[in-house]
Protein backbone atom coordinates (compact mmCIF):
# COMPACT_ATOMS: atom_id res chain seq x y z
CA UNK A 1 0.00 0.00 0.00
CA UNK A 2 0.96 3.80 -0.76
CA UNK A 3 2.57 4.88 2.39
CA UNK A 4 1.41 8.54 1.88
CA UNK A 5 -2.42 6.97 1.34
CA UNK A 6 -2.20 4.31 3.94
CA UNK A 7 -4.78 4.54 6.40
CA UNK A 8 -4.06 4.46 9.96
CA UNK A 9 -7.37 4.95 11.75
CA UNK A 10 -10.54 3.64 10.83
CA UNK A 11 -14.54 4.82 11.52
CA UNK A 12 -17.05 2.57 11.53
CA UNK A 13 -20.53 4.02 11.94
CA UNK A 14 -23.62 2.16 12.52
CA UNK A 15 -26.55 3.80 11.22
CA UNK A 16 -30.23 3.43 11.92
CA UNK A 17 -32.56 6.47 11.22
CA UNK A 18 -29.82 8.89 12.13
CA UNK A 19 -30.55 11.62 9.53
CA UNK A 20 -31.10 14.54 12.12
CA UNK A 21 -27.90 13.61 13.83
CA UNK A 22 -25.48 12.17 11.12
CA UNK A 23 -24.32 15.41 9.63
CA UNK A 24 -22.97 17.03 12.96
CA UNK A 25 -20.73 13.32 13.47
CA UNK A 26 -19.56 13.05 10.12
CA UNK A 27 -19.00 16.77 9.83
CA UNK A 28 -16.58 16.17 12.92
CA UNK A 29 -14.29 14.00 11.15
CA UNK A 30 -12.96 16.90 8.52
CA UNK A 31 -9.86 17.97 9.94
CA UNK A 32 -8.08 21.07 8.40
CA UNK A 33 -4.78 19.27 7.17
CA UNK A 34 -5.00 16.87 4.71
CA UNK A 35 -1.88 14.64 5.53
CA UNK A 36 -3.41 13.63 8.90
CA UNK A 37 -7.34 13.40 7.12
CA UNK A 38 -6.75 11.23 3.97
CA UNK A 39 -4.58 8.82 7.01
CA UNK A 40 -8.53 8.54 7.83
CA UNK A 41 -11.06 5.62 6.86
CA UNK A 42 -14.90 6.52 7.75
CA UNK A 43 -17.23 3.56 6.62
CA UNK A 44 -20.82 4.39 7.61
CA UNK A 45 -22.58 1.49 7.99
CA UNK A 46 -26.49 1.47 6.18
CA UNK A 47 -28.43 -0.88 8.81
CA UNK A 48 -31.35 -0.82 6.49
CA UNK A 49 -32.08 2.50 7.45
CA UNK A 50 -35.74 3.58 6.30
CA UNK A 51 -34.67 7.73 6.28
CA UNK A 52 -32.31 9.58 4.88
CA UNK A 53 -29.07 9.64 6.59
CA UNK A 54 -27.77 7.64 3.53
CA UNK A 55 -28.71 11.35 1.28
CA UNK A 56 -26.67 12.94 4.15
CA UNK A 57 -23.69 10.34 3.91
CA UNK A 58 -23.60 10.16 0.20
CA UNK A 59 -22.65 14.23 0.18
CA UNK A 60 -19.66 13.55 2.07
CA UNK A 61 -18.65 10.39 -0.29
CA UNK A 62 -18.95 12.84 -2.88
CA UNK A 63 -16.82 15.25 -1.69
CA UNK A 64 -14.11 13.66 0.03
CA UNK A 65 -14.42 9.76 -1.85
CA UNK A 66 -10.88 9.30 -0.51
CA UNK A 67 -11.80 9.48 2.97
CA UNK A 68 -15.87 8.64 3.50
CA UNK A 69 -17.53 4.97 2.31
CA UNK A 70 -21.17 4.06 2.32
CA UNK A 71 -21.58 -0.04 3.36
CA UNK A 72 -25.00 -0.88 2.76
CA UNK A 73 -26.79 -4.09 4.63
CA UNK A 74 -29.90 -5.14 5.35
CA UNK A 75 -30.89 -4.34 8.87
CA UNK A 76 -29.34 -6.59 11.49
CA UNK A 77 -28.73 -4.19 14.47
CA UNK A 78 -25.74 -2.72 16.23
CA UNK A 79 -23.81 -5.72 16.53
CA UNK A 80 -24.40 -6.49 12.88
CA UNK A 81 -23.31 -3.28 11.40
CA UNK A 82 -20.14 -3.37 13.41
CA UNK A 83 -19.32 -6.99 12.17
CA UNK A 84 -19.89 -5.82 8.77
CA UNK A 85 -17.82 -2.53 8.91
CA UNK A 86 -14.78 -4.85 10.46
CA UNK A 87 -14.40 -6.71 7.36
CA UNK A 88 -14.68 -4.09 5.27
CA UNK A 89 -12.38 -1.49 6.48
CA UNK A 90 -8.50 -1.01 5.81
CA UNK A 91 -7.04 1.04 8.91
CA UNK A 92 -4.35 -0.09 11.20
CA UNK A 93 -6.79 0.96 14.30
CA UNK A 94 -10.59 1.10 14.20
CA UNK A 95 -12.88 2.99 16.18
CA UNK A 96 -16.77 2.78 16.17
CA UNK A 97 -18.63 5.71 16.62
CA UNK A 98 -22.32 5.96 16.84
CA UNK A 99 -24.45 8.16 14.48
CA UNK A 100 -25.80 9.83 16.72
CA UNK A 101 -22.68 11.23 18.05
CA UNK A 102 -19.53 12.87 16.98
CA UNK A 103 -15.84 13.51 17.92
CA UNK A 104 -13.83 16.70 19.03
CA UNK A 105 -12.20 17.10 15.43
CA UNK A 106 -8.79 18.95 17.15
CA UNK A 107 -8.39 15.83 19.12
CA UNK A 108 -8.79 13.50 16.12
CA UNK A 109 -6.11 15.08 14.53
CA UNK A 110 -3.68 14.45 17.81
CA UNK A 111 -4.81 11.10 18.21
CA UNK A 112 -4.41 9.73 14.45
CA UNK A 113 -0.76 11.18 15.13
CA UNK A 114 -0.11 9.38 18.09
CA UNK A 115 -1.30 6.16 16.81
CA UNK A 116 0.52 7.09 13.89
CA UNK A 117 3.49 7.36 16.00
CA UNK A 118 2.45 4.78 18.16
CA UNK A 119 4.51 1.71 16.11
CA UNK A 120 7.76 3.89 15.03
CA UNK A 121 8.47 4.31 19.15
CA UNK A 122 7.57 1.08 20.19
CA UNK A 123 8.03 -2.61 19.22
CA UNK A 124 5.54 -3.58 20.86
CA UNK A 125 2.00 -3.94 19.12
CA UNK A 126 -0.71 -1.53 20.55
CA UNK A 127 -3.67 -4.32 20.64
CA UNK A 128 -6.07 -1.81 22.47
CA UNK A 129 -5.90 2.25 23.41
CA UNK A 130 -8.50 3.46 25.81
CA UNK A 131 -8.90 7.09 25.58
CA UNK A 132 -11.35 9.28 27.72
CA UNK A 133 -14.87 11.15 27.00
CA UNK A 134 -16.70 13.80 27.22
CA UNK A 135 -21.07 13.27 27.42
CA UNK A 136 -23.25 15.94 26.35
CA UNK A 137 -26.90 16.67 26.95
CA UNK A 138 -29.55 18.27 24.76
CA UNK A 139 -30.92 21.11 26.84
CA UNK A 140 -34.44 21.29 25.00
CA UNK A 141 -35.23 19.91 21.50
CA UNK A 142 -34.04 21.51 18.59
CA UNK A 143 -30.88 23.38 20.39
CA UNK A 144 -27.91 22.47 20.79
CA UNK A 145 -25.91 20.03 23.55
CA UNK A 146 -24.23 21.48 26.38
CA UNK A 147 -20.86 19.18 28.22
CA UNK A 148 -23.08 17.45 30.75
CA UNK A 149 -20.29 14.89 32.38
CA UNK A 150 -16.41 14.32 31.70
CA UNK A 151 -15.35 10.74 31.66
CA UNK A 152 -11.81 10.90 32.10
CA UNK A 153 -8.91 8.03 32.71
CA UNK A 154 -6.06 8.91 34.65
CA UNK A 155 -3.24 7.41 32.78
CA UNK A 156 -1.67 7.96 29.54
CA UNK A 157 0.91 5.83 28.64
CA UNK A 158 1.66 2.29 28.21
CA UNK A 159 1.83 -0.41 27.31
CA UNK A 160 -0.11 -2.29 30.02
CA UNK A 161 -1.07 -5.40 30.57
CA UNK A 162 -4.44 -6.57 31.08
CA UNK A 163 -3.83 -7.03 34.57
CA UNK A 164 -2.48 -3.86 35.56
CA UNK A 165 -5.47 -2.81 33.89
CA UNK A 166 -7.59 -4.80 36.31
CA UNK A 167 -5.89 -4.05 39.20
CA UNK A 168 -6.13 -0.09 38.72
CA UNK A 169 -9.63 -0.65 37.23
CA UNK A 170 -11.19 2.14 37.88
CA UNK A 171 -8.53 4.61 36.92
CA UNK A 172 -9.32 3.23 33.60
CA UNK A 173 -12.98 2.45 33.89
CA UNK A 174 -14.63 4.85 30.94
CA UNK A 175 -11.74 4.03 28.55
CA UNK A 176 -12.78 0.10 28.72
CA UNK A 177 -16.34 1.42 26.89
CA UNK A 178 -17.13 1.51 23.27
CA UNK A 179 -16.64 5.03 23.55
CA UNK A 180 -13.43 5.09 25.13
CA UNK A 181 -11.70 2.32 23.31
CA UNK A 182 -9.44 1.79 20.00
CA UNK A 183 -8.42 -1.48 18.69
CA UNK A 184 -5.93 -2.74 16.65
CA UNK A 185 -7.96 -4.27 13.39
CA UNK A 186 -5.24 -7.35 12.94
CA UNK A 187 -5.69 -8.22 16.15
CA UNK A 188 -9.50 -7.85 16.54
CA UNK A 189 -9.95 -9.62 13.60
CA UNK A 190 -7.22 -12.10 14.75
CA UNK A 191 -9.69 -13.29 17.27
CA UNK A 192 -12.36 -14.02 15.34
CA UNK A 193 -14.99 -13.11 17.59
CA UNK A 194 -18.08 -11.76 16.20
CA UNK A 195 -20.65 -9.86 18.48
CA UNK A 196 -23.96 -11.06 19.00
CA UNK A 197 -26.33 -9.77 16.22
CA UNK A 198 -30.33 -8.00 16.82
CA UNK A 199 -29.77 -7.16 20.47
CA UNK A 200 -29.16 -3.85 22.19
CA UNK A 201 -26.07 -3.54 24.56
CA UNK A 202 -23.18 -5.92 22.63
CA UNK A 203 -21.59 -2.78 23.12
CA UNK A 204 -20.86 -4.60 26.08
CA UNK A 205 -19.32 -7.16 24.53
CA UNK A 206 -17.43 -5.31 22.46
CA UNK A 207 -15.35 -3.59 25.29
CA UNK A 208 -14.93 -6.58 27.57
CA UNK A 209 -14.31 -10.00 25.34
CA UNK A 210 -11.78 -8.33 22.56
CA UNK A 211 -10.27 -6.71 25.71
CA UNK A 212 -9.27 -10.09 27.26
CA UNK A 213 -7.04 -10.92 24.70
CA UNK A 214 -5.03 -7.50 24.66
CA UNK A 215 -1.28 -8.21 25.49
CA UNK A 216 -0.54 -4.80 25.20
CA UNK A 217 -2.77 -1.76 26.37
CA UNK A 218 -2.39 1.73 26.24
CA UNK A 219 -3.87 4.96 27.41
CA UNK A 220 -4.60 8.29 26.12
CA UNK A 221 -6.03 10.71 28.39
CA UNK A 222 -7.74 12.58 25.45
CA UNK A 223 -11.30 12.54 25.35
CA UNK A 224 -11.94 11.62 21.36
CA UNK A 225 -15.36 10.79 22.22
CA UNK A 226 -18.37 13.17 22.01
CA UNK A 227 -21.47 10.94 23.71
CA UNK A 228 -24.88 12.87 23.50
CA UNK A 229 -27.07 11.51 26.18
CA UNK A 230 -30.67 12.33 27.64
CA UNK A 231 -33.02 10.96 24.93
CA UNK A 232 -35.93 8.75 26.44
CA UNK A 233 -35.24 6.23 23.86
CA UNK A 234 -31.80 5.68 24.12
CA UNK A 235 -30.92 1.88 24.90
CA UNK A 236 -29.72 3.05 27.99
CA UNK A 237 -33.06 5.15 29.15
CA UNK A 238 -35.16 3.32 32.22
CA UNK A 239 -37.57 2.64 29.85
CA UNK A 240 -36.26 1.24 27.22
CA UNK A 241 -33.88 -0.82 29.54
CA UNK A 242 -37.31 -2.59 30.80
CA UNK A 243 -38.15 -3.35 27.57
CA UNK A 244 -35.26 -5.04 26.82
CA UNK A 245 -34.46 -7.33 29.43
CA UNK A 246 -34.30 -10.36 27.07
CA UNK A 247 -30.99 -8.01 24.95
CA UNK A 248 -29.74 -7.64 28.40
CA UNK A 249 -30.06 -11.39 29.31
CA UNK A 250 -28.67 -12.21 25.95
CA UNK A 251 -25.38 -10.32 26.40
CA UNK A 252 -24.67 -11.51 29.82
CA UNK A 253 -24.90 -15.58 28.55
CA UNK A 254 -22.33 -14.32 25.64
CA UNK A 255 -19.94 -12.95 28.35
CA UNK A 256 -20.51 -15.25 30.62
CA UNK A 257 -19.84 -18.11 27.63
CA UNK A 258 -16.88 -16.05 26.36
CA UNK A 259 -14.76 -17.33 29.52
CA UNK A 260 -14.42 -21.04 28.08
CA UNK A 261 -11.55 -19.79 25.98
CA UNK A 262 -9.96 -18.07 29.16
CA UNK A 263 -6.74 -20.49 27.86
CA UNK A 264 -6.00 -17.60 25.01
CA UNK A 265 -6.77 -14.93 26.90
CA UNK A 266 -3.70 -12.83 28.40
CA UNK A 267 -1.84 -12.44 31.28
CA UNK A 268 -4.57 -10.61 33.26
CA UNK A 269 -7.29 -10.79 31.02
CA UNK A 270 -9.31 -13.71 32.82
CA UNK A 271 -9.49 -11.13 35.66
CA UNK A 272 -10.54 -8.11 33.55
CA UNK A 273 -12.87 -10.05 32.02
CA UNK A 274 -14.46 -11.42 35.05
CA UNK A 275 -14.15 -8.04 36.23
CA UNK A 276 -16.00 -6.19 34.04
CA UNK A 277 -18.54 -9.08 33.21
CA UNK A 278 -19.54 -9.03 36.70
CA UNK A 279 -20.55 -5.49 36.91
CA UNK A 280 -22.40 -5.73 34.14
CA UNK A 281 -24.50 -8.69 35.55
CA UNK A 282 -24.50 -6.45 38.97
CA UNK A 283 -26.20 -3.38 36.83
CA UNK A 284 -28.82 -5.55 35.68
CA UNK A 285 -29.76 -6.58 38.59
CA UNK A 286 -29.93 -2.84 39.82
CA UNK A 287 -31.90 -2.19 36.92
CA UNK A 288 -34.57 -5.34 37.93
CA UNK A 289 -34.90 -4.96 41.70
CA UNK A 290 -33.64 -1.48 42.50
CA UNK A 291 -34.33 1.33 39.45
CA UNK A 292 -37.72 -0.51 38.18
CA UNK A 293 -40.48 1.53 40.17
CA UNK A 294 -42.83 -1.73 40.24
CA UNK A 295 -40.49 -3.78 42.94
CA UNK A 296 -42.01 -7.04 42.82
CA UNK A 297 -42.29 -7.83 38.61
CA UNK A 298 -38.72 -9.10 38.16
CA UNK A 299 -37.39 -11.26 41.32
CA UNK A 300 -38.49 -14.67 39.86
CA UNK A 301 -36.94 -13.53 36.21
CA UNK A 302 -33.93 -12.66 38.33
CA UNK A 303 -33.69 -16.07 39.84
CA UNK A 304 -33.83 -17.70 36.65
CA UNK A 305 -31.08 -15.93 34.90
CA UNK A 306 -29.18 -16.72 38.00
CA UNK A 307 -29.33 -20.55 37.72
CA UNK A 308 -28.19 -20.15 34.08
CA UNK A 309 -25.28 -18.37 35.00
CA UNK A 310 -24.66 -21.05 37.84
CA UNK A 311 -24.83 -23.57 35.01
CA UNK A 312 -22.21 -22.08 32.83
CA UNK A 313 -20.09 -20.57 34.96
CA UNK A 314 -19.75 -21.22 38.66
CA UNK A 315 -17.28 -18.73 40.13
CA UNK A 316 -19.20 -15.78 38.15
CA UNK A 317 -22.26 -17.23 40.32
CA UNK A 318 -20.93 -16.87 43.63
CA UNK A 319 -19.81 -13.65 43.19
CA UNK A 320 -22.73 -11.88 41.58
CA UNK A 321 -25.47 -14.09 43.92
CA UNK A 322 -23.47 -11.86 46.98
CA UNK A 323 -24.62 -8.79 45.49
CA UNK A 324 -27.68 -10.76 44.49
CA UNK A 325 -28.83 -11.35 48.32
CA UNK A 326 -27.85 -7.25 48.95
CA UNK A 327 -30.23 -6.23 46.12
CA UNK A 328 -33.14 -8.64 47.16
CA UNK A 329 -32.78 -7.18 50.71
CA UNK A 330 -33.26 -3.31 49.78
CA UNK A 331 -35.40 -4.50 46.68
CA UNK A 332 -37.93 -5.37 49.96
CA UNK A 333 -37.45 -2.37 51.40
CA UNK A 334 -38.42 -0.57 48.23
CA UNK A 335 -34.96 1.41 47.99
CA UNK A 336 -35.13 4.02 45.42
CA UNK A 337 -33.11 3.98 42.70
CA UNK A 338 -31.60 7.68 44.10
CA UNK A 339 -31.22 6.79 47.73
CA UNK A 340 -29.43 3.30 46.50
CA UNK A 341 -26.89 5.75 44.45
CA UNK A 342 -26.79 8.77 46.57
CA UNK A 343 -26.61 7.41 50.00
CA UNK A 344 -26.37 3.46 49.61
CA UNK A 345 -23.67 3.27 47.62
CA UNK A 346 -21.45 6.70 49.33
CA UNK A 347 -22.38 4.82 52.69
CA UNK A 348 -20.36 1.65 51.40
CA UNK A 349 -17.75 3.30 50.40
CA UNK A 350 -17.22 5.26 53.67
CA UNK A 351 -17.46 2.01 55.80
CA UNK A 352 -15.13 -0.03 53.38
CA UNK A 353 -12.16 2.76 53.65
Amino acid sequence: MDTENKKILSIIIPTYNAEKFLDKGLSSFLVDDSSILNKIEVVVVNDGTPDNSMEVAQKYVDRYPNVFKILNKKNGGHGSAINAGVSVITGEYFKVVDADDWVNTDILKQTVTYLENLGIVDKDRADAILMSYRSYVLQREGTDEYPYDDKFIKYSGGPYTAEYVNEHLYDFWWGLSLHGVIYNTNFYKNIGYSLIEGVFYEDQEFSIVPMAYAKNIYALNKPLYEYRVGDVNQSVSLESSLKRLDHYEKVIMRLVAAGDDEMHFSKGGKALWFSKTTKFINDYMQLCLIRNPDKGRLRTRIKELLEKIKAENNDIYECVYRNYKVFCVLNRLHMSDETYRNKFIPFLHKIRR
